[in-house]
């Protein structure tokens, strides 16, 4: 790559940092000025039970561990991947990924490489796979939350018909994998784990609703999971910074009984705090985990065996 788009990349990575600081502080103000809303939810969570706000911060650790399945899942087939090294790699990228540059993706490629031997087009083609993993399950969830609206009978039966189609779409994604070689059955298990993670997710959401005095039902929940989901594929900004609040506040008004933005933007900000208090230890304990590992196999020749 020139320097020219190196640069130009770090800009671009830059612009939508400075983009999501902007969608927190808009948020954060928006909350700010309607004062019944903030002073209801504030009231709300000093009086939420204490389980469910120690499920609202030890949940996202679930999703930590999940995602490390569906990415262990897919890589092990390109080099000798033991899943503690990417559960640590995941940590890691978690907390790195908040900052400007988005440290996380590289570090994490980088290290498959040296300590792995997986090569950094593999690598890609695993994000690339499990990013559309992830639009599928929350596209499918999204449009079975949707029936569930009409009636319980009509979101079962679109639960059971896009399965099929789901899975096809699935098989479609193995056969034209950059990498060439992901099998189908490995793609749908990570699939699967896809699902796990928007039920975390949607666990979460109920959670964080929950302490700002919002009652969230189980079609509320998925469709407000399925929306966060599809927020942190938005390339811009880095952990979904910004957009994953804007995005719960919206859907809540669609979706939650006499819920406004302000109630939706509430609750996403309890998410987002709950998350930081997680990620920053487990990201911590991940990166120095990795470094140990980085310096063990930059010292030692018995490197995992390359891909072949």
């Amino acid at each position: 790559m020139s320097g020219e788009a190196e640069r130009s990349r770090a800009a671009r990575k830059l612009v939508g940092f400075a983009v999501g600081l902007l969608l927190i502080g808009a948020a954060i103000f928006v909350l700010a000025r309607n004062q019944d809303d903030l002073q209801s939810a504030i009231d709300s969570a000093r009086h939420a039970p204490i389980g469910i706000a120690v499920l609202a911060v030890l949940l996202p650790l679930g999703n930590a561990g999940i995602v490390s399945l569906s990415f262990w899942t897919l890589m092990r087939r390109f080099g000798r991947v033991p899943f503690g090294d990417m559960l640590a790699l995941i940590c890691s990228a978690w907390l790195l990924n908040y900052l400007p540059m988005r440290p996380g993706l590289i570090g994490r490629l980088a290290f498959h490489k040296l300590v792995h031997g997986v090569g950094f087009k593999s690598s890609v083609a695993v994000s690339v796979a499990l990013a559309f993993m992830t639009g599928l399950a929350a596209g499918h969830m999204l449009a079975v939350g949707i029936a569930m609206t009409k009636g319980w009978a009509v979101g079962v039966a679109v639960l059971i018909v896009s399965i099929v189609g789901v899975y096809v779409l699935a098989g479609f994604a193995a056969d034209r994998s950059p990498a060439g070689s992901v099998p189908r059955r490995d793609l749908r298990v990570a699939l699967l784990y896809r699902y796990g993670d928007m039920l975390v997710w949607s666990l979460r959401m109920w959670a964080c609703f929950a302490i700002v005095g919002a009652e969230l039902n189980i079609q509320a929940a998925i469709l407000i999971a399925a929306a966060v989901q599809l927020a942190y594929l938005f390339p811009l900004t880095g952990a979904g910074l910004g957009v994953v609040e804007w995005a719960v506040g919206l859907v809540a008004t669609l979706v939650v009984v006499d819920a406004t933005p302000e109630i939706g933007i509430a609750a996403s900000l309890i998410n987002r705090v709950a998350e930081l208090l997680v990620a920053v230890p487990a990201g911590l304990i991940g990166s120095a985990y990795i470094a140990r590992r980085r310096v063990k196999a930059g010292n030692s020749p018995d490197v995992d065996a390359p891909e072949a």
